[in-house]
């Protein structure tokens, strides 16, 4: 999985990336988080996730603490999923916050979303007993690069 940024190249496909319809619900659309990105820059970071040469999904990625990296949203494609690619999402995800000396993965679930909220939990993800905004939030602390993770 390649995480690459959103640009004037990419982003028109990043927008028409889409979600089973309901899934609509958990999600804010792409355009919503290209938006919030552009006005919170440099604080937020719009990716879009290759799988090849193919784009499958987009996150977006917000450095707000030292050890922390946020996933503040993460989508694959209707088209994409059930082939493994949010777990490898996530591993992608996961490299960048090490590389960058980073310890702990946080995000936020909306209360309902099973499927996200299983992808993450087989991820290791586990809930931390805070609610943000009405979401679940979840950290997963991260084991030093080259071990399991």
């Amino acid at each position: 999985m390649r995480l690459e940024a959103v640009s004037e190249r990419n982003y028109p496909s990043v927008i028409g990336l889409e979600l089973h319809e309901d899934q609509r619900a958990f999600v804010a659309s792409n355009v919503r988080s290209i938006a919030d990105a552009w006005v919170h820059r440099p604080k937020l970071e719009p990716l879009a996730l290759f799988s090849g040469d193919d784009l499958v999904g987009f996150t977006l990625l917000e450095r707000d603490e030292p050890e922390m990296l946020h996933i503040v949203r993460f989508m694959i494609d209707r088209r994409a999923q059930g082939r493994g690619l949010g777990r490898k999402g996530l591993a992608a995800i996961a490299d960048v916050a090490r590389a960058e000396g980073r310890t702990r993965l946080v995000l936020s679930v909306v209360p309902g979303n099973a499927v996200a909220t299983g992808l993450y939990r087989a991820f290791g993800f586990t809930e931390t007993g805070e609610v943000d905004g009405g979401e679940i939030v979840m950290r997963h602390d991260l084991a030093p690069a080259g071990q399991a993770g």
